[in-house]
């Protein structure tokens, strides 16, 4: 199952209603240039041995405000 570049949220409703297992680390931005909207997206997937679906997300960037 392909879930990059995926709202998280939905992503998540698909392997729960799949049962399948996954976990979730979120990124953040070293520096606050940017504002960061409120929607997660899956940058990263990674399938391990277990047959846990490893997601890396990351909020969308706003416009820049000076």
């Amino acid at each position: 199952m392909n879930t990059v570049a995926q709202p998280l949220s939905a992503v998540i409703d698909k392997l729960e209603r799949s049962n399948l297992k996954y976990s979730v680390i979120i990124t953040k931005p070293t520096r606050n240039v940017f504002p960061l909207e409120d929607k997660y997206y899956v940058i990263r997937q990674q399938l391990d041995a277990d047959g846990i679906l490893n997601l890396i997300a990351a909020a969308k960037m706003g416009k820049e405000v000076f």
